[in-house]
């Protein structure tokens, strides 16, 4: 599964973009202003992790768990989470529940095939 992440809009109040699956846009993103993951290739290795906290620093090699998460707006991302929904105002976006649990039922499905899922970021 590839995923890539566009940045397009970086504000005081949040790094804005879209995420796409398979060159499909699925939502928009957010994320903190300064502590977002580096642009980059990276292999979501784990999916137990998805939403829940992770240091981008413990994962300089290329490997992380899921960064994806749910959340209402960029400043509460503490930890380089890239939080999903649909873009509501600068830094802030609705329907984030829904939208991640379509994403972990996807991130689901690619693991239990056995298929690697790699996040390209951008922009």
């Amino acid at each position: 599964m590839d995923i890539q992440l566009v940045r397009t809009n970086y504000t005081q109040w949040g790094v804005e973009g879209h995420l796409y699956i398979n060159r499909k846009r699925i939502c928009d993103t957010v994320e903190h202003p300064t502590r977002h993951l580096p642009e980059g290739d990276y292999i979501i290795s784990s999916l137990g992790a998805i939403g829940s906290s992770f240091s981008t620093a413990a994962h300089s090699k290329g490997n992380l768990p899921s960064p994806f998460r749910h959340g209402d707006g960029a400043l509460a991302s503490l930890h380089g989470e890239i939080i999903v929904g649909k873009q509501l105002l600068p830094g802030v976006v609705t329907q984030s529940q829904a939208t991640y649990d379509r994403i972990y039922d996807r991130f689901k499905k690619a693991f239990q095939r056995g298929n690697t899922i790699r996040l390209r970021i951008v922009g």
